[in-house]
């Protein structure tokens, strides 16, 4: 009998060859799909059939309904009609690994009395057995489908966390480099200089007319800039070197270092400034004077923002609670308003020039002994030296193709670890050998598994044992400079570091207490060495206190009222 492809013919002589590959770029190949329809002409010429060929292409077989793939659904409408009785895959999970259409296609397929035909071997599935059999075949082909999603989804955590992008145009100051954002030299100077007037004050109109007249050119957009873009971008944490990555199932949150553009104080300048404008907004534009303090001190009886008065005629330059002025505007004012012992309970106001002094120059000692704060400095420095490594870098990127080399056998030894499961359930290899295949295989994955975590921590260390050069130095100077700063500099320089200072009246000492709240725990933060016999094995850094307590004593209180 000729063998011959046909459209219609009896139900009963005719093979309907059902092939599909996973993605489109498996299709475009052509390679599998053409295998599977080869071995199902082969099957029909074995029968003496004629054939129908059924082309899905390239579409995946998970997260879908039926009628998701238009020629499986015409298939299956096939079936149902009664019209084929002979259906050919390659294997079971070509129809689909989606519990859901599997046991639409079993339901009919026993219920018309369909013969089903793979390479290797055939099921009756109006017989019992073998609909038991397809059963557990669509069982096995789920997990599999499942094994494989929970194994990139894993592997998309491990690449992340390694400091691979996830996804998505980089944010505008970086590009792409080996799948890692690295620094786009033009866009980073522009985000240098948005952070850098966005601390002067500048508003973010001024800034969008800037950026725009000068032709710089937003990630995403048609060539200008909006308002809504620049506040995203001063937000944006990937700036001070961090991102955070969550994952959607586990809910886990991966903290990922990046390239910084700005330092961490200036980003945090930003944010504060920011901020205050909002919660300050009634004030703005209401003051002609300096004042280095007033936006970060509250009052700690009544929580309200300090105000500022400076009276050049009485030599009068004071922070005081604005707390009876306020009852006055909003209650129409009180019978003792300048009495002691009425209002919040800041009896006192400061002087601003001591308590200025005063807290600047505590700021400035803590941060020249922080060691957390050393840390920024000395890594940028490196960075900006080109530092060597303790160990070669061609060392380095040795360990990271034998990192990469070694997932790649871990996935290998995994896809084999399956097929041999499959292989064992339809009966292929006995039970005894299965035994002792997946037990090898499943050392070769432990095996495995312990090497590339080796390589991780090798890799690790190596980062982390940068050699020293003379950053101290360098720090030691950083810090002195902060005495050269403008007021408005100064100014800058403190609402980065610093998150509030509460201000107290300690009536029974005629003293205030300033407790100042930093940003980050640098208040008497260490450096701890792994191995204090030899440094070279490195070091961590230990978080300190974020609050201070200074007192502004009796002798510098100046206009008492």
């Amino acid at each position: 009998m000729a063998l011959r492809k046909i459209t219609k013919s009896d139900p009963n002589k005719t093979l309907h060859i059902y092939t599909r590959v996973s993605t489109a770029a498996q299709a475009d190949k052509g390679t599998s799909l053409d295998t599977q329809l080869q071995w199902g002409i082969k099957r029909a010429k074995q029968l003496k059939f004629g054939y129908k060929h059924w082309d899905e292409g390239g579409k995946s077989s998970h997260h879908e309904d039926i009628q998701g793939r238009p020629v499986l659904f015409e298939l299956f409408q096939g079936i149902k009609a009664g019209d084929i009785k002979h259906l050919w895959i390659y294997d079971q999970s070509r129809l689909s690994r989606n519990d859901q259409v599997a046991s639409l296609f079993r339901y009919e397929c026993n219920k018309q009395g369909v013969t089903l035909y793979t390479k290797d071997g055939q099921l009756d599935l109006s017989n019992p057995s073998d609909m038991f059999l397809k059963q557990i075949f669509d069982a096995v082909a789920g997990l599999d489908n499942a094994t494989r999603a929970e194994r990139t989804r894993l592997g998309k955590l491990n690449r992340v966390a390694q400091g691979f992008w996830s996804g998505g145009p980089p944010p505008f100051g970086y590009k792409l480099v080996a799948k890692k954002l690295v620094l786009e030299k033009s866009e980073s100077a522009w985000v240098k200089k948005i952070f850098t007037m966005s601390v002067k004050g500048v508003s973010t109109v001024e800034i969008k007319k800037t950026l725009d007249s000068k032709g710089v050119i937003p990630r995403r957009g048609r060539g200008l800039w909006t308002l809504g873009s620049i506040q995203a971008l001063l937000k944006n944490t990937h700036y001070k070197g961090s991102y955070s990555y969550q994952d959607k199932k586990s809910k886990k949150k991966i903290e990922i270092k990046c390239p910084a553009i700005v330092d961490e104080t200036t980003w945090m300048a930003v944010q504060k400034i920011k901020t205050r404008k909002t919660s300050r907004v009634s004030q703005q534009n209401r003051t002609s004077h300096f004042y280095l303090l007033r936006d970060l001190m509250v009052c700690g009886h009544c929580g309200r923002f300090m105000s500022g008065r400076r009276n050049v005629n009485k030599n009068e330059a004071l922070y005081y609670c604005p707390n009876k002025e306020r009852n006055w505007v909003n209650e129409g004012g009180t019978k003792t308003p300048w009495k002691r012992g009425e209002g919040c309970g800041m009896e006192r106001s400061l002087n601003i020039p001591e308590t200025d002094q005063l807290v600047f120059q505590t700021v400035t000692d803590i941060h020249k002994e922080s060691s957390t704060l050393k840390e920024e400095v000395k890594w940028k420095i490196l960075k900006e030296n080109n530092a060597p490594l303790a160990k070669t870098e061609e060392d380095i990127k040795l360990l990271e193709r034998t990192l990469k080399k070694q997932h790649k056998e871990l996935d290998n030894a995994k896809q084999a670890q399956a097929d041999l499961v499959l292989s064992h359930h339809s009966g292929e290899i006995k039970a005894d050998i299965y035994k002792r295949a997946f037990q090898n295989s499943k050392d070769r994955v432990n095996e495995l598994e312990i090497l590339i975590a080796n390589t991780q921590l090798q890799l690790k260390g190596n980062v982390d044992n940068k050699k020293w050069v003379d950053w101290v130095r360098l720090y030691g100077q950083q810090i002195n400079n902060k005495k050269e700063l403008s007021d408005e500099e100064k100014k800058t320089y403190l609402a980065g570091l610093i998150e509030t200072i509460s201000v107290k009246y300690i009536k029974d000492q005629g003293e205030h207490e300033l407790t100042i709240q930093f940003n980050l725990p640098i208040v008497k933060d260490s450096v701890k060495w792994n191995d204090p016999e030899n440094r070279r094995k490195g070091y961590k850094v230990i978080k300190g206190k974020r609050t201070t307590t200074v007192q502004v004593k009796k002798k510098i209180l100046a206009g008492q009222r």
